[in-house]
């Protein structure tokens, strides 16, 4: 058995007074974010991973949300670039980024880059994300959609090039 944590890295402050009909307004007002509690958040978060290493967790988790305080992971990658600084042994699991969003040779050199920095402690998943992630990018949902258990083509395209090509330095 394997044991990972995972780790949405929510904003520290509670916002339920903020509410309307049971969710947060979107998007959520500036005036409402504290820089000086984002700062020490992402640092306790770091310390935390730290020490889960220490304490013999296998791994951690990531995933990528944007727009909401419940997941101030806006770049699950950055923050598995900085984890595989502050751990040595500890698979680092982004769960994942959403795809639809991004775009795929970026994506797949970003994955290539973390897998060397993370000397093979790197594991790769992908989520579809939730509307308001769309919004923000400007995409359109109903594009958001593969057929089950399979990659978007032009990611699966970037990858198998990026990846398998012989002058590739990944």
């Amino acid at each position: 058995m394997k044991v990972f944590g995972f780790d949405l890295l929510p904003y520290p402050e509670h916002m339920d007074h903020l509410k309307v009909d049971g969710e947060l307004p979107y998007p959520l007002p500036k005036q409402h974010f504290r820089p000086d509690l984002a700062v020490s958040n992402y640092r306790e978060h770091l310390d935390a991973w730290a020490l889960m290493e220490e304490l013999g967790f296998d791994g951690i988790g990531f995933n990528e949300h944007h727009t909401s305080p419940y997941g101030m992971m806006a770049s699950p990658n950055l923050m598995a670039a900085a984890a595989s600084q502050r751990t040595n042994r500890m698979k680092l699991l982004i769960y994942g980024n959403c795809l639809p969003i991004h775009e795929p040779l970026r994506l797949a050199e970003e994955l290539a880059m973390l897998d060397c920095l993370t000397d093979g402690r790197l594991i790769s998943g992908f989520v579809r994300g939730i509307p308001r992630e769309y919004i923000a990018y400007g995409v359109d949902l109903g594009e958001s959609r593969w057929p089950q258990g399979c990659l978007p083509a032009p990611f699966g395209t970037s990858c198998q090039v990026l990846w398998t090509f012989p002058s590739s330095p990944y």
